[in-house]
């Protein structure tokens, strides 16, 4: 059985998260991240993510967009994976770019632990990580992205009352639900090949400075609707009330973590 993994990602904005990302899961033993960029135009966004990815040595692609939609995102991916190559029987990770997952043990390891058992899928759970007061703050090259925003908490599951179940590694042939990956169509994840299931995490990013801009952007220009609207609404909500996230709140489980750990 294959143990290739191939890491995708849409850039539509943040582009200042890419080199974070591709140090990342370049260090956690990936064999090929594929970035797809998104801009209406080969403009200053796009120079700056398709420079930073032919200095690491990845894999970039163009497709134009005038705004974000789930649909489209999971069709042009797609595409991408089919003309890299990818077989059935290849492992994908299909990541946002505020996505950073951590494992038990080393890829490789889960990935053979994975094929001994011919599991399709394995699931993992979003831990948020904010900055040290809770801002929404700026990103920069240095230090470590983890290091930066080194506290953990339950943002997501608390404030927008959303899913942190994601689907963190499957086959190929897998296909998911919708643009979040939350859930697959054809295959079973309850089984962890290593460890526990607490063990798969995906630490989310997602609390940066402009965020709140970002999502006014998507909500007026109709990119965004059904569930994810509403969560982005209580999110723009709350931040209209405390201009951050109040880590006082003993329901955010609030902890410093730290660096994280790319690879064991």
């Amino acid at each position: 059985m294959s143990e290739l993994v191939y890491a995708i990602v849409s850039i539509y904005d943040n582009a200042e998260l890419l080199p974070h990302f591709i140090a990342h899961y370049s260090a956690l033993g990936v064999s090929r991240i594929l970035v797809v960029i998104r801009s209406p135009t080969r403009g200053e966004m796009y120079e700056i993510a398709a420079a930073e990815a032919a200095r690491e040595g990845v894999s970039a692609y163009w497709f134009p967009a005038t705004s974000f939609a789930d649909s489209d995102k999971a069709e042009v991916e797609w595409q991408v994976l089919q003309s890299s190559g990818v077989q059935p029987d290849d492992y994908v990770m299909h990541l946002d770019l505020d996505e950073f997952q951590e494992y038990p043990a080393p890829l490789a390891d889960i990935v053979r632990a994975m094929n001994a058992n011919d599991d399709w899928a394995l699931r993992g759970w979003i831990i948020d990580r904010v900055a040290e007061d809770g801002r929404l703050a700026a990103i920069s090259r240095t230090p470590s992205i983890g290091e930066q925003y080194p506290v953990a908490c339950r943002a997501t599951e608390v404030l927008l009352d959303a899913w942190t179940q994601k689907i963190v590694l499957c086959r190929g042939r897998v296909r998911l639900q919708g643009g979040v990956r939350h859930d697959t169509e054809n295959a079973r994840y309850d089984r962890v090949p290593i460890g526990t299931p607490d063990q798969y995490v995906v630490h989310h990013f997602k609390w940066l400075k402009g965020l709140d801009v970002r999502l006014s952007r998507r909500l007026a220009d109709g990119s965004l609707s059904g569930k994810y609207a509403t969560e982005c609404r209580r999110f723009l909500d709350y931040f209209g009330r405390y201009g951050g996230i109040d880590l006082s709140d003993s329901r955010l489980m609030a902890r410093r973590v730290g660096a994280l750990r790319s690879a064991c």
